[in-house]
């Protein structure tokens, strides 16, 4: 006996013995075969405390441990985690351990953190993974391997984000089981799933948060075309049960996608389980049942590089719904609900939804309604609606108390809206509408009451009744009546009606009285990062419409009372403090001339600095003012109070002002009965037109008043890199505020050290890069100026030329441009002219000019006048000084460039003295008539007149000397360097006797002909 229990004590002994010493002989070799898999295979970093073995973790098989496991992701996220396991454990299967090949078949991450990133070009953390070998195999592992057939997850959290869609899933509580034979091409994985709670999110917004979920699923895995089949698929989240199939498929630049999902014939609570926990919490005392069928699908190709997305759609079917709630005193019945929405390629814009029929029952409430919706940018919309529904009920069934009224409504709308572009100036655009649906409305509203849970106070009487319509689409044809409207919070009220019809002449019957306190908005209307003080009075009765040229103004009786305003944001740490508005406008007889406004005043202070303004209007027909106005606006500030993004301000202004009189005695030139004075100071100040691409900044400047005129004194400014100083006055101010198309007059100095007239084209203001693509536009000139300007300029850039001392009159009248007595230099010689310039578009101007140059030099004009050279192509070798007086009109292109064809002109160009070394015309005659003297001759004392019309230049017959010669010529030269002119040399010793020429070619490559030129005319380009 006590031989059995030796031998049976060393049977089991020697197991457990075995199961104790095994691990601590075999650490290194296993070890060893771990990491140099890792090392083969991971291209990321990775590190580990320590590794141990053990046949108790996962008894019976021998488990390797790598604890405190971490890896780091692949490029661009080399720096972040990856994935960290608490233990990353691998199986061994015992019975290789001494063989040849050992085998590795199951991997094991407990407490792990995984972190799985793509970012928004597509590139992924987990591209860690590569063939091949970092190092050289050791000689005892060359046929050992690691062939893993099962993946366990304990414990973990898993972080999906992709920035490429947006999508963002979190999963806390992760358990995960994963069973395959890996080693093959194509072999199924086997998974159960269990996740405590999973968050989802698009673009930002949540989709599931803290669901639980339980799969089981079966995938497909095709490791050579890296495609993945999910068949027999099994979802719970929360209590709704989902199957799905479909198949994800990695291709170039990303993925295959066609997934479908249904829950059919469930029950209508297991959906409410899955929505949102700010829904679902507060129906949790809310019953539910009837037939549901859910259908969802994602299909297509997500390239994120070429923006191509997959299309989303999903479908809703509700039967005999009932939902109750113990608080509510009627359960909703009847519950019918057909749904299905789509969108196709992610596209916001392409949204379909089609919901053919909403119904349900609460007692005798109902609500009924059909809506089409197509697009967002212009949507088309259907919809057929009823209700009449006790909102308090409504708001009963899901345990929302801060609702309640009784609310009937009858919806009809059919059609498109659609919007369409206006330029109302240069770079100004406006979006209007074009049209809208066709619809009619009735609805009303009594005995409201709405409360947001997270304030005190309730908006605790709400009625109004409602109606509106538009027959056809136009917009212009739709009207709405806001009827027994009273709306009461707190102290606050709003009470009245209102109707309005957007016709041309917006008639309007409207009665309001309101009071509110600002300070007390925030007790029940959340108001973020904006702080209100102050009491307003509004009362307000107004009917009729505007009509401004058959002198129409609505009968108004209106009083706006604002007293001790506060305005504070979080943009600023300075608050618009002491605001004081009152004001008052009447109208008893519907018409212009009755009309009155009284503004007594428009007051505040900001950084303790108070501004002002007064102001009596009367008469709008005939307008009678007395304006006053004290105090500093720093526009700077204000702008940073109220900051709009996307604009900036800076700059102040102060006034001291007192406007008084009469629109005819300005218009009648009465300026004695005026009463304007005062003065506004500037600092700093940016102002922006329409008219002109940049900005200008008046650094400081002093505007003052005095009868019709507004004087300019000490102003400093700037244009882009243009700068200014000018003094002078403005005329027929107040005439010009205050009556369309009144002409502003002035008289002004201007002095500049530079100016870069190219900035002032209408579109010169794309960069630099733009500028050889795409139009800079023409000089704009306003045609409500009548301007003079006596101007000096150090230097004027323009169209590649430095103009220097420029000095002169220019006069802006009607939109021409006028240059009287103009003096410059141009290439160091001086340069006289006169002329005009009228923009007829933002990219076309016309113009004429006379100009005089008597020391002209060629080789200069050649080297840095863009237009010299264009125009005077064979002149590149040319040497010597000549003058000009030239006569010449035409038209501008969007470029500011002469349109050739257009060119109309005559004058005489004088040569002084010239070398025309290389000029190949009479290199050519010297060539034809082998006279070598002829060759890169001087020439002196010739006068050469020409007309240019229709592209050609006329050149009148001219004679030279040239080494006893005596050549002449005449003919035609044309834009485009085409040549076809006449000569004759005259042969020593007095040109009696000569030698016929004809020319023709082009000035590159001119055809000498020693005979009469019996050629055509060239052929003229009209415009």
């Amino acid at each position: 006996m006590k031989k059995v229990l030796k031998i049976s004590g060393a049977v089991i002994a020697v197991p457990i013995l075995l199961l104790l010493v095994i691990p601590y002989l075999l650490p290194g070799t296993i070890a060893k075969e771990a990491k140099y898999w890792i090392n083969q295979h991971i291209k990321g970093e990775v590190q580990f405390k320590d590794t141990s073995l053990s046949f108790f973790k996962h008894f019976p098989s021998l488990t390797l441990s790598l604890n405190d496991f971490l890896l780091k992701g692949a490029a661009p996220f080399a720096q972040d985690t990856l994935l960290y396991s608490k233990a990353l454990s691998f199986r061994v299967d015992l019975s290789t351990v001494f063989s040849d090949q050992i085998k590795i078949d199951q991997v094991f991450l407990d407490q792990s953190v995984i972190n799985v990133k793509v970012d928004a070009k597509g590139n992924a953390n987990y591209n860690v993974y590569q063939e091949g070998g970092k190092t050289t195999a050791p000689k005892d592992s060359s046929n050992k391997a690691i062939q893993i057939a099962g993946i366990f997850i304990n414990k973990s959290r898993l972080t999906y984000q992709d920035l490429s869609v947006p999508m963002l899933v979190q999963a806390a509580d992760l358990n995960y089981s994963g069973k395959g034979d890996f080693t093959k091409a194509i072999f199924d994985l086997k998974s159960n799933a269990e996740i405590g709670s999973l968050d989802v999110f698009y673009n930002g917004a949540p989709y599931l948060l803290h669901k639980k979920v339980d799969a089981r699923l079966v995938t497909r895995i095709n490791t050579n075309s890296l495609d993945l089949m999910f068949n027999e698929n099994d979802l719970k989240i929360n209590s709704l049960p989902i199957q799905f199939i479909g198949r994800f498929s990695f291709i170039q630049d990303g993925y295959d996608i066609n997934f479908r999902t249904k829950a059919k014939e469930t029950d209508l609570h297991n959906i409410f389980t899955a929505l949102p926990p700010a829904i679902a919490e507060r129906m949790e005392k809310t019953n539910m049942k009837g037939y549901a069928e859910i259908k969802a699908s994602l299909i297509g190709k997500y390239l994120a590089g070429q923006q191509i997305m997959p299309t989303l759609s999903f479908n809703l079917k509700i039967r005999d719904g009932e939902i109750s709630n113990p608080n509510a005193p009627e359960p909703i019945r009847k519950l019918y609900l057909n749904l299905q929405t789509k969108l196709p390629s992610l596209n916001m814009d392409s949204l379909y939804i089609n919901m053919d029929s909403l119904y349900f029952n609460m007692g005798k409430d109902y609500v009924a309604a059909v809506v089409n919706f197509r697009g967002l940018k212009e949507p088309e919309v259907y919809v057929r609606s009823r209700a009449d529904i006790d909102l308090k009920k409504w708001a009963g069934v899901f345990e929302m108390d801060q609702l309640a009224g009784r609310l009937v409504a009858n919806l009809t709308a059919e059609g498109k809206y659609t919007k369409k572009i206006v330029r109302s100036g240069l770079r100004q655009v406006d979006t209007l509408i074009a049209t809208i649906p066709v619809f009619k409305l009735n609805a009303a509203l009594s005995k409201g009451y709405f409360k947001y849970p997270t304030l005190p106070a309730a908006i605790d009487q709400i009625n109004f009744k409602i109606k509106g319509e538009n027959p056809d689409g136009d917009y212009r044809k739709t009207w709405f009546e806001i009827s027994d409207l009273n709306i009461q919070a707190l102290s606050n009220y709003i009470r009245g009606y209102a109707k309005v019809r957007t016709s041309e002449h917006m008639p309007l019957d409207v009665q309001l009285k309101a009071m509110v306190d600002f300070a007390e908005i925030k007790d029940f209307y959340p108001l973020k990062d904006l702080e209100l003080k102050g009491k307003l009075d509004l009362d307000l009765k107004s009917k009729g419409g505007y009509h401004r040229t058959k002198k129409l103004f609505p009968i108004t009786e209106a009083h706006i009372l604002l007293r001790n305003g506060w305005i504070k944001t979080a943009h600023f740490d300075q608050a618009l403090e002491q605001i004081t508005i009152d004001g008052r406008l009447l109208n008893r007889d519907g018409t212009l001339k009755g009309t009155q406004l009284n503004i007594k005043p428009i007051s505040f202070q900001m950084a303790g600095q108070p501004f002002m303004l007064k102001a009596n209007v009367r008469n709008f027909d005939n307008i009678a003012y007395d304006i006053t106005s004290k105090g500093k606006i720093d526009l700077g500030k204000m702008y940073q109070l109220f900051a709009v993004k996307g604009y900036g301000l800076k700059g102040s202004i102060s006034t001291d002002v007192s406007l008084k009189g009469l629109q005819s005695d300005a218009l009648a030139g009465h300026y004695g009965k005026l009463k304007n004075r005062g003065m506004v100071l500037v600092n700093n100040l940016t102002l922006n037109s329409d008219l002109f691409p940049k900005s200008f900044l008046i650094k400081n400047g002093i505007f003052s008043f005095n009868q019709d005129k507004m004087k300019f004194e000490q102003f400093k400014g700037s244009y882009g890199r243009s700068t200014f100083n000018m003094h002078g006055y403005l005329g027929n101010v107040i005439n010009y505020v205050l009556a369309d198309g009144a002409m502003l007059t002035g008289t002004f100095n201007l002095n500049s050290e530079r100016i870069f007239a190219d900035e002032l084209m209408a579109f010169n203001d794309r960069g630099t890069a733009a500028k050889t693509t795409v139009a800079s536009g023409v000089i704009i000139i306003p045609d409500n100026l009548n301007v003079s300007v006596q101007a000096k300029a150090g230097i004027v850039y323009y169209n590649g030329m430095q103009i220097k001392n420029a000095k002169g009159e220019l006069k802006l009248n009607s939109g021409t441009l006028s240059l009287n007595d103009m003096a410059f230099n141009l290439v160091d010689a001086p340069v006289s002219m006169s002329g005009n310039y009228k923009s007829t578009s933002a990219k076309s101007a016309v113009f004429d000019y006379h100009i005089q140059a008597k020391e002209f030099d060629i080789a200069k004009a050649y080297r840095n006048l863009k237009m010299f050279r264009e125009l005077a192509t064979s002149a590149s070798k040319v040497k010597g000084v000549v003058g000009i007086d030239y006569q010449l009109s035409g038209k501008l292109n969007q470029d500011m460039a002469p349109v050739y064809p257009s060119l109309k002109g005559e004058g005489v160009l004088s040569v002084k003295k010239v070398s025309l070394m290389g000029f190949k015309l009479i290199n050519s005659v010297s060539k034809a008539t082998r006279r070598d003297s002829l060759s890169n001759p001087d020439v002196s004392q010739v006068n050469i007149k020409s007309k240019i019309n229709n592209n050609i230049i006329y050149i009148e017959r001219f004679k030279m000397r040239i080494a006893g010669f005596r050549p002449r010529f005449e003919g035609q030269v044309s834009f485009d360097g085409r040549l076809n002119m006449s000569g004759r040399l005259g042969l020593p010793p007095f040109g009696i006797i000569g030698i016929p020429l004809s020319i023709t070619g082009t000035q590159e490559n001119p055809k000498v002909a020693l005979k009469r030129n019996k050629e055509g005319k060239l052929e003229e380009m009209p415009e």
